[in-house]
């Protein structure tokens, strides 16, 4: 019995009345997932009443089993993750576009290892460059060959997973190529890496914050929501006003190596970012392409995917 009230009286002490419900969102070490971490570390989610923990994952494929399993309440990721992931059992709203192509800033990149002696796509063509099937490179990569007229087939795309090790084989030489996201594209330019193909040519949504069913469709969950989208938008007038404080932050979060420094082209986000959400559009070539590549069984209604007011 008095372990039992010892237990009581600590939870109490932990959860102080009135506290806002600890939210867990679930984070991936991109670049653009600074916002979830200053937006937390710095009070603006406090500042909008919500109480929000980031969770780190080092891969989107432990994030997704945490979703499944219902340990999150919510995810910064993109909407192949989200799609898949609502498939799979764990239905999810997505409340925020993070980050967009085309707006100013490069999020992704067909980096040339500089011990190759290719220079040119032409050259390229034919030659392994390192990917991931059924993730966003892939979805990417696709994309911006289609976007310059050439062949989903123009590389012949080797599956390597781990981003550290296609760093390793590029730097090494052991690989032509890869398609590699920020800010990895920026140290290996700094190693003296070339960058042929990037997404500024495309105006896709990337990265987006979603949230469980349970948390956006519960009795106040639209308050939550929009709380959480006016936090973010704090956050990213503050990263604009003081880029350097966070540019800090997101060596110090491990999302930026002290080597990049400042050859990394710090994150400015533009209007609708962070606000933004996907348009019908952008769902349905994300899913279109899923479907064509048989990692999606149907195309889910853009309302069951998207949260709107």
């Amino acid at each position: 019995m008095f372990r039992f009230l010892a237990l009581l009286l600590c939870l109490f002490a932990a959860s102080p009345a009135g506290a806002a419900p600890v939210m867990k969102i679930g984070v991936l070490p991109a670049g653009d997932s600074l916002i979830i971490h200053a937006a937390a570390e710095d009070g603006f989610f406090a500042a909008h009443g919500l109480n929000v923990e980031p969770v780190p994952f080092q891969s989107a494929l432990e994030l997704g089993a945490a979703m499944r399993a219902g340990t999150l309440d919510g995810h910064f990721g993109d909407i192949i993750n989200v799609l898949m992931q609502n498939e799979s059992g764990s239905p999810q709203r997505i409340i925020s576009t993070t980050s967009r192509a085309g707006q100013g800033a490069r999020f992704f990149g067909l980096v040339i290892s500089p011990k190759a002696e290719v220079k040119s796509l032409e050259e390229l063509q034919g030659t392994e460059t390192a990917t991931a099937s059924a993730t966003i490179v892939d979805y990417l990569l696709t994309r911006i060959l289609r976007e310059k007229g050439l062949p989903d087939d123009h590389f012949a795309r080797q599956e390597i997973r781990q981003i550290p090790i296609r760093l390793q084989m590029l730097s090494a030489g052991q690989i032509g190529s890869a398609f590699l996201p920020e800010p990895l594209v920026s140290l290996l330019e700094k190693r003296g890496a070339s960058v042929l193909l990037d997404d500024t040519v495309l105006k896709d949504a990337l990265a987006v914050i979603a949230l469980r069913r349970e948390v956006t469709d519960a009795p106040g969950g639209a308050e939550t929501v929009k709380a959480f989208r006016r936090a973010l938008a704090d956050t990213a007038r503050a990263i604009n006003g003081d880029p350097e404080k966070y540019r800090e932050m997101m060596i110090r979060k491990g999302l930026l190596s002290k080597e990049t420094g400042t050859h990394y082209a710090m994150l400015r986000y533009e209007d609708p970012c962070p606000l933004g959400i996907p348009s019908k559009e952008d769902m349905l070539r994300y899913a279109g392409w899923m479907e064509e590549q048989k990692i999606l069984k149907a195309i889910p209604a853009y309302e069951d995917i998207v949260w709107h007011e």
